[in-house]
């Protein structure tokens, strides 16, 4: 059996009185590669920053290594964000972009 090492359990969320996301249960699996699809709006986003702890999930929980870390400092979570656009920095190098990040 493969181990889960993301999970969301009845992941809501709400901004106002609007809700965006409704009870999403997700298992991501070690070694799997997933991909959030969807159209501009659907939450794709939110629930990539409520896992790397950017932003909190108005109800359920999120668990990494089977750790509740719902409410955990995103500097004590071991996960990371790849930003869609890929010109981030547009006039540095590769090799400049990855070197300012591990400094």
């Amino acid at each position: 059996m493969k181990k889960i090492v993301v999970k969301l359990e009845n992941f809501c969320k709400y901004y106002g009185n609007k809700e965006v996301i409704k009870n999403v249960d997700l298992d991501v699996y070690e070694n799997e590669f997933l991909t959030l699809l969807g159209s501009s709006g659907c939450g794709k986003t939110t629930i990539l920053r409520s896992i790397s702890g950017l932003d909190s999930p108005s109800s359920g929980k999120v668990y990494i290594d089977g750790v509740d870390v719902t409410h955990l400092d995103p500097t004590k979570r071991a996960v990371n964000t790849i930003f869609q656009n890929y010109a981030l920095f547009p006039l540095m190098t590769v090799y400049d972009k990855v070197w300012a990040m591990i400094k």
